[in-house]
Protein backbone atom coordinates (compact mmCIF):
# COMPACT_ATOMS: atom_id res chain seq x y z
CA UNK A 1 0.00 0.00 0.00
CA UNK A 2 1.46 3.38 -1.03
CA UNK A 3 -0.11 6.59 0.29
CA UNK A 4 -0.21 9.96 -1.47
CA UNK A 5 3.13 11.00 0.08
CA UNK A 6 4.82 8.03 -1.57
CA UNK A 7 5.74 6.13 1.59
CA UNK A 8 5.30 2.39 1.56
CA UNK A 9 2.90 1.52 4.37
CA UNK A 10 2.26 -2.19 4.30
CA UNK A 11 -0.42 -4.14 6.05
CA UNK A 12 1.43 -6.26 8.59
CA UNK A 13 2.25 -9.85 7.64
CA UNK A 14 4.11 -12.49 9.53
CA UNK A 15 7.82 -11.89 8.99
CA UNK A 16 10.40 -13.26 11.40
CA UNK A 17 13.40 -12.04 9.42
CA UNK A 18 15.93 -10.20 11.56
CA UNK A 19 16.46 -6.48 10.99
CA UNK A 20 19.65 -4.64 11.90
CA UNK A 21 20.01 -0.87 12.04
CA UNK A 22 23.60 0.35 11.67
CA UNK A 23 25.55 3.59 11.69
CA UNK A 24 23.03 5.70 13.61
CA UNK A 25 23.18 7.54 16.88
CA UNK A 26 20.74 5.63 19.08
CA UNK A 27 18.89 7.23 22.01
CA UNK A 28 19.06 4.35 24.46
CA UNK A 29 16.93 3.61 27.52
CA UNK A 30 14.25 5.67 29.21
CA UNK A 31 16.59 8.65 29.61
CA UNK A 32 17.34 8.70 25.85
CA UNK A 33 21.10 8.56 26.26
CA UNK A 34 22.84 9.03 22.87
CA UNK A 35 25.13 6.19 21.71
CA UNK A 36 27.03 7.05 18.54
CA UNK A 37 27.58 4.67 15.62
CA UNK A 38 25.50 2.01 17.35
CA UNK A 39 23.89 -1.18 16.10
CA UNK A 40 20.31 -2.13 16.93
CA UNK A 41 19.33 -5.77 16.40
CA UNK A 42 15.65 -6.64 16.01
CA UNK A 43 14.40 -10.23 16.10
CA UNK A 44 10.82 -11.51 16.30
CA UNK A 45 9.48 -8.02 16.85
CA UNK A 46 11.77 -7.08 19.73
CA UNK A 47 15.05 -5.32 20.27
CA UNK A 48 17.55 -8.02 21.23
CA UNK A 49 20.78 -6.02 21.33
CA UNK A 50 21.97 -2.40 21.24
CA UNK A 51 25.57 -1.24 21.08
CA UNK A 52 28.66 -0.80 18.93
CA UNK A 53 29.53 -4.50 19.02
CA UNK A 54 26.06 -6.02 18.88
CA UNK A 55 26.22 -9.32 16.94
CA UNK A 56 24.52 -9.27 13.54
CA UNK A 57 22.43 -12.39 12.85
CA UNK A 58 23.06 -14.20 9.54
CA UNK A 59 20.83 -13.28 6.59
CA UNK A 60 19.57 -10.23 8.44
CA UNK A 61 18.05 -7.26 6.63
CA UNK A 62 20.48 -4.39 7.26
CA UNK A 63 19.48 -0.70 7.09
CA UNK A 64 22.38 1.75 6.94
CA UNK A 65 21.30 4.79 8.95
CA UNK A 66 24.49 6.79 8.95
CA UNK A 67 23.65 10.43 9.64
CA UNK A 68 20.40 9.50 11.35
CA UNK A 69 19.18 9.17 14.92
CA UNK A 70 17.15 6.18 16.11
CA UNK A 71 14.76 6.77 19.00
CA UNK A 72 11.77 4.94 20.42
CA UNK A 73 8.51 5.33 18.53
CA UNK A 74 6.60 8.34 19.82
CA UNK A 75 3.64 7.99 22.18
CA UNK A 76 0.66 10.35 21.85
CA UNK A 77 -1.01 10.39 25.26
CA UNK A 78 -4.27 12.00 24.10
CA UNK A 79 -6.11 11.27 20.86
CA UNK A 80 -9.67 10.77 19.65
CA UNK A 81 -9.71 8.12 16.95
CA UNK A 82 -13.34 8.29 15.88
CA UNK A 83 -13.53 12.03 15.20
CA UNK A 84 -13.05 12.97 11.49
CA UNK A 85 -10.09 15.21 10.78
CA UNK A 86 -11.06 18.78 9.86
CA UNK A 87 -9.86 22.35 9.94
CA UNK A 88 -11.15 24.76 12.55
CA UNK A 89 -13.96 27.09 11.54
CA UNK A 90 -15.70 25.00 8.91
CA UNK A 91 -17.76 21.83 8.92
CA UNK A 92 -17.09 19.00 6.49
CA UNK A 93 -18.76 19.08 3.09
CA UNK A 94 -20.98 16.12 2.08
CA UNK A 95 -18.17 14.14 0.35
CA UNK A 96 -15.97 14.67 3.39
CA UNK A 97 -18.72 13.38 5.65
CA UNK A 98 -19.05 10.32 3.43
CA UNK A 99 -15.31 9.67 3.66
CA UNK A 100 -15.44 10.13 7.44
CA UNK A 101 -18.10 7.44 7.74
CA UNK A 102 -16.12 5.10 5.51
CA UNK A 103 -12.95 5.73 7.50
CA UNK A 104 -14.78 5.04 10.74
CA UNK A 105 -15.93 1.65 9.47
CA UNK A 106 -12.46 0.85 8.12
CA UNK A 107 -10.76 1.90 11.36
CA UNK A 108 -9.41 5.25 10.25
CA UNK A 109 -6.80 4.36 7.60
CA UNK A 110 -5.87 8.02 7.09
CA UNK A 111 -5.20 8.50 10.78
CA UNK A 112 -3.29 5.22 11.04
CA UNK A 113 -1.05 6.29 8.17
CA UNK A 114 -0.71 9.79 9.59
CA UNK A 115 0.52 8.55 12.94
CA UNK A 116 3.06 6.17 11.42
CA UNK A 117 4.35 8.65 8.85
CA UNK A 118 5.33 10.93 11.72
CA UNK A 119 6.90 8.24 13.89
CA UNK A 120 3.99 7.86 16.32
CA UNK A 121 3.72 4.15 17.13
CA UNK A 122 1.50 4.22 20.25
CA UNK A 123 -1.58 6.34 20.92
CA UNK A 124 -3.95 6.63 23.87
CA UNK A 125 -7.61 6.94 22.89
CA UNK A 126 -9.50 9.05 25.44
CA UNK A 127 -13.17 8.90 24.56
CA UNK A 128 -14.24 6.74 21.64
CA UNK A 129 -17.16 4.42 21.05
CA UNK A 130 -16.45 1.50 23.32
CA UNK A 131 -17.22 -1.56 21.17
CA UNK A 132 -15.62 0.03 18.09
CA UNK A 133 -12.36 1.03 19.77
CA UNK A 134 -12.00 -2.40 21.42
CA UNK A 135 -12.36 -4.00 17.99
CA UNK A 136 -9.85 -1.49 16.58
CA UNK A 137 -7.34 -2.38 19.30
CA UNK A 138 -7.73 -6.12 18.75
CA UNK A 139 -7.15 -5.79 15.00
CA UNK A 140 -4.10 -3.59 15.52
CA UNK A 141 -2.68 -6.02 18.09
CA UNK A 142 -3.17 -8.99 15.74
CA UNK A 143 -1.45 -7.10 12.94
CA UNK A 144 -4.43 -7.25 10.57
CA UNK A 145 -4.32 -3.44 10.54
CA UNK A 146 -1.13 -1.45 10.09
CA UNK A 147 -1.15 1.35 12.60
CA UNK A 148 -0.01 2.41 16.05
CA UNK A 149 -0.53 0.40 19.19
CA UNK A 150 -3.72 1.43 20.97
CA UNK A 151 -4.19 2.19 24.63
CA UNK A 152 -7.87 2.85 25.27
CA UNK A 153 -10.17 4.34 27.85
CA UNK A 154 -13.30 3.40 25.93
CA UNK A 155 -16.16 5.73 26.87
CA UNK A 156 -15.76 8.78 29.09
CA UNK A 157 -17.66 9.37 32.33
CA UNK A 158 -19.57 12.61 32.66
CA UNK A 159 -22.54 14.29 34.36
CA UNK A 160 -25.99 14.71 32.76
CA UNK A 161 -25.20 18.37 32.10
CA UNK A 162 -21.50 17.91 31.48
CA UNK A 163 -19.26 17.78 28.46
CA UNK A 164 -19.87 16.29 25.88
CA UNK A 165 -23.61 15.87 26.60
CA UNK A 166 -24.25 19.59 27.02
CA UNK A 167 -21.64 20.73 24.47
CA UNK A 168 -21.79 18.53 21.38
CA UNK A 169 -25.09 16.78 22.03
CA UNK A 170 -23.89 13.34 23.07
CA UNK A 171 -26.74 11.18 24.27
CA UNK A 172 -26.43 9.39 27.63
CA UNK A 173 -27.21 6.23 25.65
CA UNK A 174 -24.26 6.67 23.27
CA UNK A 175 -21.56 4.04 23.58
CA UNK A 176 -18.78 6.64 23.88
CA UNK A 177 -20.13 8.13 27.13
CA UNK A 178 -21.25 6.86 30.52
CA UNK A 179 -23.59 9.04 32.58
CA UNK A 180 -24.02 7.26 35.93
CA UNK A 181 -27.06 8.22 38.01
CA UNK A 182 -25.29 7.57 41.29
CA UNK A 183 -22.23 6.04 42.95
CA UNK A 184 -23.40 2.43 42.69
CA UNK A 185 -24.14 2.68 39.00
CA UNK A 186 -20.77 4.39 38.52
CA UNK A 187 -19.03 1.48 40.23
CA UNK A 188 -20.88 -1.06 38.10
CA UNK A 189 -20.04 0.81 34.88
CA UNK A 190 -16.37 1.13 35.79
CA UNK A 191 -16.16 -2.53 36.80
CA UNK A 192 -17.63 -3.58 33.46
CA UNK A 193 -14.87 -1.68 31.66
CA UNK A 194 -11.86 -2.63 33.75
CA UNK A 195 -12.54 -6.37 34.20
CA UNK A 196 -13.14 -9.30 31.89
CA UNK A 197 -11.16 -10.62 28.94
CA UNK A 198 -10.63 -7.27 27.22
CA UNK A 199 -10.40 -4.50 29.86
CA UNK A 200 -9.65 -0.88 29.08
CA UNK A 201 -6.18 0.48 29.87
CA UNK A 202 -7.45 3.45 31.87
CA UNK A 203 -10.68 5.24 32.79
CA UNK A 204 -11.48 8.82 31.76
CA UNK A 205 -13.69 11.17 33.77
CA UNK A 206 -14.88 14.63 32.73
CA UNK A 207 -15.02 16.96 35.73
CA UNK A 208 -15.40 20.44 34.29
CA UNK A 209 -17.55 23.38 35.39
CA UNK A 210 -17.10 25.11 32.06
CA UNK A 211 -16.65 28.86 31.70
CA UNK A 212 -19.36 30.85 33.54
CA UNK A 213 -18.77 33.78 31.17
CA UNK A 214 -19.70 31.60 28.19
CA UNK A 215 -21.27 28.28 29.17
CA UNK A 216 -21.46 26.68 32.58
CA UNK A 217 -21.28 22.90 32.71
CA UNK A 218 -22.19 20.33 35.32
CA UNK A 219 -19.22 18.59 36.95
CA UNK A 220 -19.50 15.07 38.30
CA UNK A 221 -21.20 14.69 41.65
CA UNK A 222 -18.36 14.33 44.20
CA UNK A 223 -19.76 10.99 45.35
CA UNK A 224 -19.88 9.70 41.77
CA UNK A 225 -16.35 10.95 41.08
CA UNK A 226 -15.07 9.26 44.23
CA UNK A 227 -16.80 6.00 43.25
CA UNK A 228 -15.28 6.08 39.74
CA UNK A 229 -11.75 6.59 41.05
CA UNK A 230 -12.06 4.12 43.90
CA UNK A 231 -13.52 1.35 41.73
CA UNK A 232 -10.89 1.83 39.04
CA UNK A 233 -8.07 1.79 41.59
CA UNK A 234 -9.56 -1.27 43.26
CA UNK A 235 -8.93 -3.10 39.98
CA UNK A 236 -5.49 -1.56 39.44
CA UNK A 237 -6.58 0.84 36.71
CA UNK A 238 -5.51 4.49 36.50
CA UNK A 239 -7.92 7.40 36.04
CA UNK A 240 -7.44 10.34 33.67
CA UNK A 241 -9.48 13.49 34.15
CA UNK A 242 -10.59 16.28 31.82
CA UNK A 243 -10.74 19.50 33.86
CA UNK A 244 -10.90 23.25 33.44
CA UNK A 245 -11.01 25.32 36.62
CA UNK A 246 -9.01 25.36 39.81
CA UNK A 247 -12.11 24.21 41.70
CA UNK A 248 -12.22 21.18 39.40
CA UNK A 249 -8.54 20.53 40.09
CA UNK A 250 -8.96 20.67 43.85
CA UNK A 251 -11.78 18.12 43.78
CA UNK A 252 -9.93 15.83 41.38
CA UNK A 253 -6.87 15.78 43.61
CA UNK A 254 -9.07 15.02 46.60
CA UNK A 255 -10.65 12.13 44.67
CA UNK A 256 -7.21 10.73 43.82
CA UNK A 257 -7.05 10.86 40.01
CA UNK A 258 -3.78 9.88 38.33
CA UNK A 259 -3.63 11.99 35.19
CA UNK A 260 -4.78 15.53 34.38
CA UNK A 261 -5.63 16.41 30.78
CA UNK A 262 -5.91 19.96 29.45
CA UNK A 263 -4.64 23.29 30.72
CA UNK A 264 -7.29 25.95 30.30
CA UNK A 265 -7.29 29.74 30.54
CA UNK A 266 -10.04 29.50 33.15
CA UNK A 267 -7.64 27.46 35.30
CA UNK A 268 -4.18 28.55 36.42
CA UNK A 269 -3.73 31.25 33.75
CA UNK A 270 -2.24 33.71 36.22
CA UNK A 271 -0.31 31.14 38.25
CA UNK A 272 -0.63 27.88 40.16
CA UNK A 273 -1.92 27.94 43.73
CA UNK A 274 1.14 26.67 45.58
CA UNK A 275 -0.79 24.14 47.63
CA UNK A 276 -2.49 22.54 44.61
CA UNK A 277 0.72 22.42 42.57
CA UNK A 278 2.64 20.88 45.47
CA UNK A 279 -0.12 18.33 46.09
CA UNK A 280 -0.28 17.26 42.44
CA UNK A 281 3.49 16.81 42.29
CA UNK A 282 3.59 14.98 45.64
CA UNK A 283 0.99 12.50 44.45
CA UNK A 284 2.78 11.91 41.14
CA UNK A 285 -0.18 13.18 39.10
CA UNK A 286 0.83 13.75 35.48
CA UNK A 287 -0.26 16.66 33.28
CA UNK A 288 -1.01 16.45 29.56
CA UNK A 289 -1.69 20.02 28.46
CA UNK A 290 -2.50 19.58 24.75
CA UNK A 291 -1.01 22.95 23.81
CA UNK A 292 -1.31 22.07 20.12
CA UNK A 293 -5.06 22.62 20.52
CA UNK A 294 -4.63 25.70 22.70
CA UNK A 295 -2.70 27.61 20.05
CA UNK A 296 -5.47 27.03 17.50
CA UNK A 297 -8.18 28.59 19.69
CA UNK A 298 -6.38 31.12 21.92
CA UNK A 299 -4.36 34.23 21.20
CA UNK A 300 -0.60 34.22 21.57
CA UNK A 301 -0.73 35.86 25.01
CA UNK A 302 -2.90 33.12 26.49
CA UNK A 303 -0.93 30.37 24.78
CA UNK A 304 2.33 31.81 26.11
CA UNK A 305 0.91 32.04 29.65
CA UNK A 306 -0.28 28.43 29.59
CA UNK A 307 3.10 27.32 28.24
CA UNK A 308 4.62 29.06 31.24
CA UNK A 309 2.28 27.21 33.60
CA UNK A 310 3.23 23.88 32.01
CA UNK A 311 6.88 24.74 32.46
CA UNK A 312 6.27 25.58 36.11
CA UNK A 313 4.60 22.21 36.60
CA UNK A 314 7.70 20.50 35.22
CA UNK A 315 10.08 22.72 37.20
CA UNK A 316 8.22 21.81 40.41
CA UNK A 317 8.99 18.14 39.74
CA UNK A 318 5.79 17.21 37.95
CA UNK A 319 5.66 14.88 34.95
CA UNK A 320 4.46 16.34 31.66
CA UNK A 321 3.14 14.00 28.98
CA UNK A 322 2.88 14.94 25.32
CA UNK A 323 -0.64 14.56 23.97
CA UNK A 324 -1.92 16.28 20.86
CA UNK A 325 -5.73 15.87 21.20
CA UNK A 326 -5.60 14.70 17.58
CA UNK A 327 -9.12 14.49 16.22
CA UNK A 328 -9.91 18.01 17.31
CA UNK A 329 -10.17 20.55 14.45
CA UNK A 330 -6.80 21.56 12.97
CA UNK A 331 -4.87 18.97 15.00
CA UNK A 332 -4.00 16.03 12.79
CA UNK A 333 -2.76 12.53 13.45
CA UNK A 334 1.00 12.46 13.88
CA UNK A 335 1.85 16.04 12.97
CA UNK A 336 -0.13 17.24 15.98
CA UNK A 337 2.19 15.39 18.35
CA UNK A 338 5.30 16.81 16.68
CA UNK A 339 3.89 20.28 17.22
CA UNK A 340 3.13 19.40 20.84
CA UNK A 341 6.75 18.38 21.42
CA UNK A 342 7.89 21.70 19.95
CA UNK A 343 5.51 23.58 22.23
CA UNK A 344 6.75 21.70 25.30
CA UNK A 345 10.24 22.86 24.40
CA UNK A 346 8.86 26.39 24.16
CA UNK A 347 7.63 25.91 27.75
CA UNK A 348 11.27 25.69 28.82
CA UNK A 349 11.90 21.95 28.56
CA UNK A 350 15.17 20.88 27.00
CA UNK A 351 14.83 18.91 23.76
CA UNK A 352 15.67 15.73 25.69
CA UNK A 353 12.94 16.37 28.29
CA UNK A 354 10.45 17.20 25.56
CA UNK A 355 11.31 13.91 23.83
CA UNK A 356 11.00 11.99 27.10
CA UNK A 357 7.50 13.51 27.44
CA UNK A 358 6.61 11.84 24.13
CA UNK A 359 8.34 8.48 24.71
CA UNK A 360 9.31 6.92 28.03
CA UNK A 361 7.26 9.20 30.31
CA UNK A 362 3.84 8.38 28.80
CA UNK A 363 4.79 4.72 28.40
CA UNK A 364 5.58 4.50 32.10
CA UNK A 365 2.63 6.63 33.24
CA UNK A 366 0.18 4.61 31.16
CA UNK A 367 1.62 1.25 32.16
CA UNK A 368 2.83 0.47 28.62
CA UNK A 369 6.26 -0.72 29.70
CA UNK A 370 6.80 -2.68 26.48
CA UNK A 371 7.35 0.56 24.56
CA UNK A 372 8.87 4.00 25.06
CA UNK A 373 12.56 3.04 25.09
CA UNK A 374 15.20 1.45 22.88
CA UNK A 375 16.45 -1.38 25.07
CA UNK A 376 16.85 -5.16 24.86
CA UNK A 377 13.55 -6.89 25.46
CA UNK A 378 11.40 -3.93 24.48
CA UNK A 379 9.09 -3.98 21.49
CA UNK A 380 10.85 -2.84 18.32
CA UNK A 381 8.73 0.27 17.81
CA UNK A 382 11.43 2.58 16.46
CA UNK A 383 11.76 5.72 14.38
CA UNK A 384 14.83 6.90 12.47
CA UNK A 385 15.10 10.61 11.72
CA UNK A 386 17.65 12.55 9.73
CA UNK A 387 19.71 14.69 12.08
CA UNK A 388 19.91 15.03 15.86
CA UNK A 389 16.65 15.78 17.70
CA UNK A 390 18.57 16.39 20.94
CA UNK A 391 19.94 19.57 19.41
CA UNK A 392 17.22 20.27 16.83
CA UNK A 393 13.68 19.04 17.40
CA UNK A 394 13.00 19.82 13.75
CA UNK A 395 14.72 16.50 13.03
CA UNK A 396 11.49 14.79 14.14
CA UNK A 397 9.90 16.09 10.95
CA UNK A 398 12.53 14.31 8.82
CA UNK A 399 11.41 10.71 9.31
CA UNK A 400 13.46 8.19 7.34
CA UNK A 401 12.06 4.89 8.62
CA UNK A 402 9.57 3.57 11.15
CA UNK A 403 9.41 0.10 12.67
CA UNK A 404 6.25 -1.07 14.35
CA UNK A 405 6.61 -4.38 16.17
CA UNK A 406 9.81 -5.12 14.28
CA UNK A 407 8.30 -4.55 10.84
CA UNK A 408 9.36 -1.67 8.61
CA UNK A 409 6.11 0.22 7.93
CA UNK A 410 7.59 3.49 6.66
CA UNK A 411 10.70 3.35 4.46
CA UNK A 412 12.38 6.28 2.72
CA UNK A 413 15.88 4.75 2.63
CA UNK A 414 15.46 1.78 0.29
CA UNK A 415 18.78 2.53 -1.42
CA UNK A 416 20.52 1.89 1.94
CA UNK A 417 19.30 -1.67 2.42
CA UNK A 418 21.30 -4.87 2.06
CA UNK A 419 21.31 -8.43 3.33
CA UNK A 420 24.03 -9.53 5.72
Amino acid sequence: MVDHHGEHLREAVMNDRSIVLTGATVLVGEALEPHGDAVVVVEHGRVTAVGPDAPVPPRARVLDLTGHTVLPGLVDAHVHLGAPESERGGGPRPPARTRAVADWFRFQPRKRRGFLRHGVTTVCSLGDENAWVHDFRRRAARGTLTGPRLLIAGPLFTAPGGHPVATVGASPDDDWVRVPRGPEQARAQVAALVTGEDPVDLVKAVHDRGDPRRRSLEPLDPRVLAAIVDEAHRHGTRVAAHWGSLADLEELLEAGVDHLHHLEARGPLDGWPEDLLAEAVRRGVTLTPPLAVTETVRDTRVTAALCERAGEFADAGGTLLAGSDAGMPSVHAGSGLLREVELLAACGLTPRRALVAATSAPARALGALDVGAVAPGRAADLVAVRGDPLSDLGALRRVAAVLRGGRVVVNRIRNRERTR
